[in-house]
C-alpha cells in the first residue's frame, strides 16, 4: 500500500517488555501520533503506530470505510501488540481515542491515555451529518485545518458520506463506557473546537475505572499530540505510564 509522504504507520521497539498500540484521529495519519510514539520509545516503551481505515492514502478512500472497518482494523493492531509486548497500552488522538477506549471492553490491557477524544461532537455538527450524507453524500468539505497549514499529513478535504461512520464508532464508545475498567487518563483543550471540552468529565463520570485522572489544557488545539504540543504535557503522560509500570513490578 502506498501511504502519503510522512503518514506511514511506525513501529518503535524494544519487543517484549511494555509498549502501546497509538491510534490517530479522523482525516489525519500516523504523523499526528508518531512524536507520541517517539516519546514513548525513548522513554523504554515499545509503540505502534497504524494507519486507520482508508486514512493516509488517498481522501476518497474514506467513501468506502464503514464504522466495521475502523474498528477490524484497531483489533488486528491491537493484536500485533499483544503478540510482541508483555503489557499493552492504549493511547488514541480524537477518534484513535474512542477506538481505544472500544478495544479495552474486549481486552486486557495496562492502561488507556485518550487524548482530544469525544463521545458526542457539538449537536449543531452532530445534526448537519444525516441531513447532507442524504442529498450530497459525494460532496467534499475542508477537513483538518492543520493538514491545510502544512502542519500534519493529513487530508484536506473529505466526502461528506465519511462522516456517518465516524459518529457510529463515537456512539459504540459511548454506550461501552461502563465496561471501560483500565487506568485512564484524559487529556483535553478547555476550548477545543472539535471535541468539546464536556467530553473529557463525561468520560470520567461514565467509566467504571478505579483510576481516572483528567488533565485540562489551556488553550483551543484539538491536534495536541504533535510539537510543541505534546512538551507541555509530556511528562503527565510518563507519569502515568511508570506509574503504571511500578505497580506491575
Amino acid at each position: 500500500m502506498t501511504y502519503l509522504a510522512g503518514g506511514e504507520p511506525f513501529s518503535f521497539g524494544p519487543d517484549g517488555g511494555p509498549g502501546a498500540l497509538v491510534l490517530h484521529g479522523f482525516t489525519g495519519s500516523p504523523f499526528e501520533v508518531r512524536a507520541l510514539g517517539e516519546l514513548l520509545h525513548d522513554n523504554g516503551f515499545g509503540a505502534i503506530g497504524p494507519a486507520l481505515a482508508g486514512h493516509a492514502t488517498h481522501e476518497s478512500d474514506l467513501s468506502r470505510v464503514e464504522a466495521s472497518d475502523y474498528i477490524d482494523g484497531a483489533e488486528r493492531a491491537f493484536e500485533e501488540a499483544r503478540r510482541r509486548f508483555s503489557r499493552v497500552y492504549l493511547l488514541g488522538l480524537s477518534l484513535g481515542g474512542a477506538l481505544s477506549l472500544y478495544l479495552s471492553t474486549r481486552h486486557e490491557v495496562s492502561g488507556i491515555i485518550c487524548f482530544s477524544t469525544p463521545v458526542f461532537l457539538d449537536p449543531l455538527v452532530a445534526g448537519a451529518v444525516p441531513f447532507l450524507n442524504r442529498f450530497v453524500p459525494t460532496l467534499r468539505t475542508p477537513a483538518n485545518f492543520a493538514a491545510w497549514q502544512g502542519n500534519v499529513v493529513g487530508y484536506t478535504t473529505v466526502p461528506v458520506n465519511a462522516a456517518p461512520p465516524v459518529l457510529e464508532v463515537l456512539a459504540m464508545a459511548k454506550d461501552i463506557l461502563p465496561q471501560v475498567r483500565a487506568p485512564l487518563l484524559i487529556v483535553q483543550s478547555k476550548a477545543d473546537p472539535t471535541s468539546p471540552s464536556a467530553n473529557a468529565e463525561f468520560i470520567r463520570s461514565a467509566v467504571s475505572s478505579a483510576d481516572v485522572r483528567v488533565v485540562m489544557l489551556d488553550g483551543h488545539d484539538h491536534l495536541i499530540t504533535v510539537p510543541p504540543r505534546l512538551q507541555r504535557f509530556a511528562p503527565v503522560v510518563l507519569d502515568f505510564l511508570k506509574g503504571l509500570e511500578t505497580k506491575t513490578a
